[in-house]
């Protein structure tokens, strides 16, 4: 009779254990299954998108990516059907359209198959002048016109100037509608109701918007820090010159093609006074505008960081934050409230039960405190991570060749070859790029695979040969990947062996969309890694002498953070 009561004892521990098994599985929402696109069914520019729905998934994110391997269109949805509407494509491409599902721990899991399709609607031949010089305009068409029911409008403002069937692959703009006045015209090829391409034409005026810069306000004091230099307007510009100035002295001058810079703060003093200029270019014409600010003379301290990936923590875990600045003080809360007002002195690790949102800010009085940063930290274990890594293809960047350095392509696919077999070790799934590819190919095969972390692999130069150490580029301050970034960063720092040299440790730096594999648009977690110089002539002899130790402290730095191993 006991041994009858053990066995329903155990029974009954099994059935509840396992129900409470099958109740975790079906309610988590880490798990992620694999499904088709159904249908995607078109007419013109708008498309109708359905998938099989994902019981995971909080979301579906849609993207278009062109036969170059270029993103043209991005969008997510809640729901497994939706409607899009996509312009300003170019006849005759092709393009795929691949759909992820992602759970509300931001995991992704693509569609099984994308959906490929050739854009047969006409279009406007990219590249065209969009200014008329007072003389008849030819408008280059590609595509077939006879398939539809093709127009083109013209439109002064509201009113309609122009509006007649399109049957020719180039469309003459008499000069007579503009000649010798000031005036923009809006030209549409319209599929019957719906506008399948556009352009701006302008005559005697500059095509230039207003420009003005939106992250700064004049007179504004700052914090000796790098500063975000961010702009509106300038539409039509094909290129942006920026140039810093120093108590009215031009200190430096560049050019870019994005409306988004960062300043390093290394251009700074403390208590001066700075002239950002920015400058709008269309061919002889220019917008621009300009910000005075203050330099302070204090530093902003950088943010916290933790030792763990947030997405997924062991339960039981003891969670360390970090602060590059030795002098500060960290305060954290644990409730999502402010941890400035109501935070509490971090003293010693914080051990992880259930999810919580953990707040961080680093204090110290003589200087100003960090950004706040904030971790919605989820209690559980990830079943399988995911690693993309990505060693340089720039094979025309030559290193010191009397220590043996080759060129930068060759030499980190080397150190990636033991960052893999490490990471393998332990049970990690890699991909790698094809160096015989280009980024945007490795952008796109990386978010297909839904990665955990996408790794790219570096070596630096400098003009003058004359730079050494170690950095890391992130997209920015407020990204995911700023806690891993500085662990990588500080890991690889200490087995540098020049730490006599100042500024060995070049830091965690932010590349705010100039770096496609560290770009918050276009990837969930991308690091670049710049190990050392390959120019000066002590990084190229440690590169080359110490392969696996790199690649395996880049490994390891993964390993701790994803708890892989302790």
């Amino acid at each position: 009779m006991k041994m009858l009561r053990i066995f329903f004892i155990g029974i009954t521990v099994f059935i509840v254990a396992t129900i409470i098994g099958v109740e975790n599985l079906l309610n988590s929402t880490a798990i992620l299954k694999n499904f088709n696109i159904l249908s995607v069914e078109n007419k013109s520019t708008k498309f109708t998108v359905e998938v099989e729905p994902v019981k995971a998934a909080v979301e579906y994110k849609i993207t278009i990516i062109s036969d170059d391997e270029r993103k043209v269109f991005e969008t997510t949805t809640k729901e497994p059907k939706t409607e899009i509407e996509l312009t300003n494509l170019v006849h005759n491409k092709e393009y795929s359209l691949m759909v992820y599902a992602i759970d509300s721990v931001g995991d992704s899991r693509p569609a099984n198959k994308d959906y490929t399709f050739i854009w047969n609607e006409p279009s406007i031949k990219r590249n065209v002048s969009i200014l008329l010089e007072n003389k008849d305009y030819t408008l280059p068409i590609l595509g077939d016109l006879s398939s539809g029911k093709y127009s083109i409008v013209i439109k002064k403002g509201e009113d309609v100037v122009i509006n007649e069937p399109l049957n020719k692959n180039e469309y003459v703009f008499d000069s007579k509608y503009y000649k010798d006045e000031v005036v923009k015209y809006d030209v549409n090829i319209m599929n019957e109701d719906t506008v399948i391409d556009s352009i701006a034409l302008f005559n005697k005026q500059n095509p230039i918007t207003d420009i003005k810069i939106t992250s700064l306000e004049e007179n504004q004091v700052l914090p000796l820090n790098d500063v975000p230099l961010l702009f509106d307007g300038g539409d039509y510009a094909n290129e942006y010159s920026i140039q810093i100035y120093e108590e009215g002295k031009l200190l430096k001058e560049t050019s870019t093609t994005k409306k988004q810079v960062i300043i390093s703060k290394d251009f700074f003093s403390i208590s001066k006074k700075y002239t950002f200029k920015v400058i709008a270019k269309y061919e002889k014409f220019e917008k621009n505008a300009e910000i005075t600010i203050l330099m302070s003379d204090k530093e902003q301290l950088h943010p916290v960081y933790t030792s763990n990936n947030w997405k997924y923590v062991k339960k039981g875990s003891k969670i360390t934050l970090t602060c590059r600045d030795t002098d500060a003080l960290i305060y954290y809360t644990l409730d999502g409230k402010s941890p400035e007002s109501f935070g509490t002195l971090y003293t010693e690790p914080i051990t992880i039960d259930k999810d919580v949102t953990l707040k961080t800010v680093a204090v110290n009085d003589k200087k100003y405190n960090s950004i706040i940063k904030s971790y919605d930290i989820h209690v559980g274990e990830k079943k399988e991570l995911k690693v993309y890594i990505s060693p340089s293809n720039q094979h025309r960047n030559l290193g010191v060749s009397e220590v043996g350095f080759t060129n930068e392509m060759d030499e980190m696919n080397d150190v990636a070859n033991y960052v893999i077999e490490r990471l393998e070790n332990f049970g990690v799934k890699v991909y790698r790029n094809n160096s015989s590819g280009n980024i945007n190919l490795w952008l796109k095969d990386s978010n297909y695979y839904g990665v955990d972390l996408h790794l790219a692999i570096h070596s630096n130069a400098s003009n003058e040969h004359d730079n050494y150490g170690v950095e890391t580029w992130i997209h920015s301050e407020e990204s995911n990947t700023f806690s891993l970034g500085n662990i990588i960063q500080e890991n690889l720092a200490s087995i540098y062996p020049y730490k006599e040299l100042k500024n060995y440790n070049r830091g965690v730096k932010y590349a705010n969309g100039a770096l496609g594999e560290v770009n918050d648009q276009y990837l969930s977690f991308g690091i670049l890694v710049e190990i050392a110089h390959h120019d000066y002539k002590n990084d190229a002899l440690w590169m080359m002498q110490n392969k696996k130790l790199i690649g395996y402290n880049l490994a390891d730095s993964i390993l701790k953070y994803y708890q892989v191993i302790d």
